[in-house]
């Protein structure tokens, strides 16, 4: 015998009186949004195949109630093709998903809702900027997150393009404990036409978002960079490597490497193009490069 299809087996359905058939069918469940910060709630829609000439029961469940709780039932009212429920989720939970499911006359419907660890208290992601707002493609801008204060632990800040054939951006940022901001590069290629791009950045369930412009024409020429200082000042059982550098470009990300070009630190932008910083090693490395993100770059040998 054919299958019936859905849409005849619907039909078939609604020609029967009420007494012969079940409680409605259960088509569909959702969950918006489906990624939450704990504490925050997020919305459940039960849907129906058919409206139903009487109210009709859902029964709820949560794989993880500890970390988000539903009621244990929603009705979608008489004549109705849905109705939502509210999912709420605990401020102390760990980052877990949980499964949310519906089910109509054992027959059930499940959604995935990811919670995440709940924004911390006190400061705050409160800015993205770029510097250079507007920059010839092929050049490169210098971005910076901002918070209200500085952060008592590390903060680790996620970062997208909105269009990365254009402007391109590391995948995160950190802002050291202590600190209240942290620079990044912004690489941009070449353009026949002045290219809006948005750069944002995310910090748990905090969002901010800037703009720069990517124009045509040739890309100006890499920074000048040069080595101050360079030594590794005897500190048992190692040695404190200490680096000033300057920069013609004051907006520049300045990154020390090994000799063999392993990433090193990046040092602080001191402003008016001065940078300086300095780190602990075991062993003094013989020689440091100083790179700017601008194209420019110095060498130096590491003194006692």
């Amino acid at each position: 015998m054919r299958r019936l299809s859905a849409f005849w087996l619907v039909a078939l359905l609604l020609l029967l009186p009420a007494s012969a058939r079940a409680d409605g069918i259960i088509s569909s469940l959702s969950v918006d949004p489906s990624m939450v910060s704990g504490g925050a709630s997020s919305t459940g829609t039960v849907g129906l195949a058919f409206p139903d000439p009487k109210p009709t029961t859902a029964k709820l469940f949560s794989s993880d109630p500890n970390v988000a709780s539903v009621p244990q039932t929603v009705v979608v009212p008489a004549g109705a093709m849905s109705a939502t429920f509210t999912i709420t989720t605990n401020a102390a939970a760990p980052p877990t998903i949980v499964q949310i499911t519906a089910a109509i006359q054992n027959v059930p419907r499940m959604q995935n809702l990811s919670v995440n660890a709940a924004t911390p208290g006190g400061n705050s992601l409160s800015a993205v900027s770029a510097t250079p707002s507007t920059v010839t493609g092929g050049a490169s801008s210098t971005g910076k997150v901002t918070f209200t204060g500085p952060m008592p632990d590390r903060a680790v800040v996620q970062l997208s393009s909105s269009n990365t054939s254009v402007a391109t951006v590391p995948a995160e940022t950190v802002v050291s404990a202590n600190t209240a901001t942290s620079t990044f590069n912004i690489a941009t290629r070449t353009v026949t036409a002045n290219t809006p791009v948005t750069i944002t950045a995310k910090w748990f369930n905090v969002t901010r978002s800037t703009t720069i412009t990517v124009a045509p024409g040739a890309a100006p020429g890499a920074d000048r960079v040069a080595i101050q200082k360079a030594r590794c000042q005897p500190r048992p059982p190692g040695c404190l490597l200490q680096i000033q550098a300057t920069s013609t470009n004051p907006n520049a990300i300045l990154s020390v490497f090994s000799p063999s070009g392993a990433f090193m630190f990046t040092l602080t932008n001191n402003g008016g193009g001065r940078f300086s910083d300095s780190r602990g090693f075991i062993e003094r490395p013989p020689s440091i490069t100083v790179r700017s993100n601008f194209g420019g770059s110095a060498t130096a040998t590491v003194g006692t």
